[in-house]
Order: C-alpha cells, then sequence, then structure tokens
C-alpha cells in the first residue's frame, strides 16, 4: 500500500517533477565521473534479472552500502563486469534482425576502438581462421603476408597450406574494431 494516498495521474506529475529535477541535477548538481558511471550502468542493465547482482552492489542491497559506500576501483571493476557480460562483437552475416539498428549492432566495435581493443588481439592467422578463407585467398596470404615463394605454395592443397602457415605464426590482422564492419560486409 503506498504511502501516499494520491491518483494515479497525480503520480505521473510527481513522476515528471522528479524527472525534471534530475535533469536539472544533471546539468547543474556536483555530479561526479563516478555517479555518471554508476548512473549510465543502472540504466543499461537495470531491471535484468541477469544483472541484479551487479545493481544491488550499486543500491547497498548486497549488504556493501551502496554507491555512498564505493570506490572508484569499485566502480570500475562494476563497469567493466558489465562491458563484459553485454559487450559483444556481432559478425555482419548475424545482423539478421529488421528491428534491430545497424549501430546497435556495432557496439562492441565502438566498445573495442574506445578501449583500444586493437592492441590486444592476437594474430588471426590461426587453424580457426584459416580454415574459412577460400585456397585463392590462402594462396594471395602465403605469398604476401607470409612471405612465402610462390612455388611452393601452388602445389599444396588448402588443408595442408593452412597447417604450415598457422605453424608460422605470422601476425596477421586483416581487421580492427574501427573498420569490422565496413571490411566484412
Amino acid at each position: 500500500m503506498s504511502k501516499i494516498s494520491i491518483t494515479k495521474t497525480g503520480q505521473s506529475v510527481l513522476a515528471d517533477k522528479m524527472t525534471s529535477a534530475l535533469h536539472v541535477a544533471l546539468n547543474e548538481g556536483d555530479v561526479t565521473t563516478g555517479q555518471l558511471m554508476l548512473s549510465l550502468i543502472v540504466l543499461l542493465i537495470g531491471g535484468s534479472y541477469m544483472d541484479r547482482d551487479l545493481v544491488d552492489k550499486i543500491t547497498g542491497k548486497d549488504g556493501g552500502g551502496g554507491f555512498h559506500r564505493l570506490e572508484q576501483v569499485e566502480i570500475e571493476d562494476i563497469a567493466i563486469a558489465v562491458l563484459e557480460r553485454k559487450a559483444a562483437v556481432i559478425a555482419p552475416a548475424k545482423r539478421t534482425s529488421a528491428a534491430v539498428n545497424e549501430e546497435a549492432y556495432r557496439k562492441g566495435e565502438v566498445i573495442g576502438t574506445i578501449v583500444g581493443a586493437d592492441h590486444f588481439v592476437r594474430s588471426f592467422g590461426t587453424l580457426d581462421v584459416l580454415h574459412h578463407l577460400s585456397r585463392s585467398t590462402l594462396l594471395n596470404l602465403a605469398t604476401e603476408v607470409w612471405g612465402m615463394p610462390e612455388e611452393t605454395v601452388l602445389d599444396r592443397k588448402a588443408a595442408d597450406l593452412r597447417r604450415h602457415m598457422a605453424a608460422q605464426q605470422v601476425m596477421w590482422r586483416p581487421t580492427s574494431f574501427a573498420t569490422f564492419t565496413e571490411d566484412l560486409s
């Protein structure tokens, strides 16, 4: 039962006034970076049953005291946990929903660019990637990227060529977070 006896329309009026106060606080208040990060996290995951543990850390329902007691490093840890759960790079071929905006599919790429994730990408010159390339692409890569003489690669079967290329562990990155969609579309 409500503590305040008010009509449903009255509840909406109160909610509108509180929303206005929220906007003023964001624009004119002394809001810290930590408060902004926590607010964005709540906006992103609030209401998600799968992420309730993280919201409980922010609100203090986990017994930790809530946002008034969180240190910057704890806020960063929560932000990282949310990003690890929510940020994913989606292959253009899997972007099949007409109801999803193209930019929504690119969130993982944008976040990867922001945090400099390209520096942490290992070589794509591995069997699991090379397996999905055509023989002509393999031949081209073997000579141009791996530096293998053309006469040694022409007679090889694709499977043998893939194994040989992967064994050499050449650093090969045909795309980046900033160009992933353009490179593969």
